[in-house]
């Protein structure tokens, strides 16, 4: 059964998202469903709730060299948690470093039935490269597809590994494009609001915008994308 996925956004900061994202994340794995929380914010807020200063210390450490394509697993110190080590940074950097496709990575297990696909302040450096490749899917450019559809094969494949029933991602308080790629990739989006002016404007921003994401997607890219590569339906 395939994953549903759910991007928490609003333009406006301070809406709670990643609390709520977080929230969301363990109360619907209390209900007995496998849950794969991913963090697409370059902030990684959800990750430094998820987990402790000792764990994204040796998550961040990684060097800037090439990820090698197989997982290596690692038992944190007085934790138990079983990780590869790498975050969705890691996953992108083939990309930017103009070596290969994205480096699919294994979620951490959280608790059973919770996992998460740790984020990294280093994810900001991709912003720039999904931005030039956007106009370059268009006209069907196999690497700006690859590129634009980066992250809905990375969660595609870490919501299989755990057998996932609802994936949760946490993004930033912007349109940039990090977010489009995100929110293009999730079946929905949930918007969370605190009860003031500001939210309603971004929420009222959002909405077109949006919508013209999804519809430059769906009739000028989608036809484009090649059958051996996994692309997001944006329904």
């Amino acid at each position: 059964m395939t994953a549903t996925s759910i991007a928490l956004f609003n333009n406006k900061g301070g809406v709670g998202k990643t609390t709520l994202a977080y929230h969301l994340a363990h109360m619907i794995s209390r209900l007995g469903r496998n849950v794969l929380a991913v963090d697409l914010d370059p902030q990684a807020n959800l990750t430094s709730v998820c987990l402790d200063e000792s764990e994204i210390e040796a998550l961040w450490d990684n060097s800037s060299e090439l990820i090698a394509q197989e997982a290596v697993e690692a038992t944190l110190p007085g934790v138990g948690r079983v990780r590869d080590d790498r975050t969705v940074a890691d996953a992108v950097r083939p990309i930017l470093e103009g070596t290969g496709d994205v480096a699919l990575v294994e979620p951490v297990s959280l608790k059973p039935g919770l996992w998460l696909l740790p984020g990294s302040l280093d994810l900001s450096r991709f912003e720039d490269k999904l931005s030039n490749e956007w106009f370059k899917s268009f006209a069907g450019d196999i690497a700006a597809i690859r590129t634009t559809t980066a992250f809905h094969r990375m969660v595609e494949h870490a919501a299989a590994c755990v057998d996932a029933d609802i994936v949760l991602i946490d993004v930033g308080p912007n349109l940039g494009a990090i977010n489009r790629s995100a929110l293009i990739a999730a079946d929905s989006v949930l918007m969370p609001l605190a009860a003031d002016l500001f939210s309603l404007k971004g929420l009222s921003n959002l909405g077109p915008t949006l919508r013209e994401w999804r519809h430059n997607w769906r009739q000028v890219v989608l036809p484009q994308v090649p059958p051996g590569i996994s692309a997001p339906p944006p329904r």
